[in-house]
């Protein structure tokens, strides 16, 4: 049986860490839409943002993002053509991109897609039985999958540790601890100096620098659920 104290140290962390990267594959997954901006500011979330006070870009993002959101009418078609032409601008084209999604943009020698880093985000993929929606159409080393996938093992995390199965609980953590040290964080701090560069908006270096404190604060906290759990073992 697992610890009653260790679930109480162990759930909370992961509904957080739930929310965070929904809340992070949805800013790049897809063009701005009235669905997320209204997430955005109907649901209160950035007056108690997780982690401001722990990383210090956290709260930075989280600031410019008010700062945008009390600033301008998220629900104005206006502002949504805004930051639509952000995104397209910065992650789609037609026209040489000042910060694209994909892994291999960064890493590969000639910044090519579908190299290395691809096939290697898509082994991890396929250890979970996961695919991309649009599976050969879009590089699998896009930001918004490699945090769903993210976000999809931490909901399959909580449903392992309800069952009390703990070896699979730690592969999963570790493996997320691996992903994490080996595709988002060589290069998400690069995007994120670019988008700072070339967005228009405060709106998406705020939630770059969200993603930035996150991912490195995600990485220690997986450090410590690897420890708990091995614990309890």
């Amino acid at each position: 049986m697992i610890k009653e104290n260790s679930i109480t140290q162990i759930e909370p962390l992961l509904d957080t860490r739930i929310f965070l990267y929904d809340f992070l594959r949805r800013a790049f997954l897809q063009e701005p839409n009235p669905e997320f901006l209204s997430f955005l500011k109907e649901g209160g979330h950035f007056e108690s943002f997780p982690f401001q006070e722990d990383h210090e870009e956290i709260a930075q993002g989280v600031n410019q993002l008010l700062a945008f959101m009390q600033e301008k009418d998220l629900t104005s078609s206006e502002v949504l053509d805004s930051l639509h032409g952000d995104y397209t601008r910065m992650f789609i084209g037609p026209d040489r991109l000042p910060a694209p999604l994909w892994e291999s943009a960064y890493l590969h020698k000639e910044r090519l897609l579908f190299q290395e880093q691809t096939l290697q985000v898509r082994r991890d993929y396929l250890k979970y039985h996961l695919l991309p929606k649009h599976f050969m159409q879009e590089a699998d080393d896009h930001l918004g999958l490699e945090l769903d996938f993210m976000y999809q093992l931490t909901v399959r995390s909580k449903g392992v540790m309800a069952e009390e199965k703990l070896d699979e609980l730690e592969e999963i953590f570790s493996d997320q601890k691996d992903f994490l040290e080996n595709h988002l964080l060589k290069w998400v701090p690069e995007l994120t100096l670019r988008i700072n560069e070339s967005a228009k908006f405060s709106f998406y270096p705020g939630i770059a620098k969200i993603l930035k404190g996150y991912l490195a604060l995600d990485l220690e906290a997986l450090g410590e659920l690897l420890d708990i759990t091995r614990c309890v073992k």
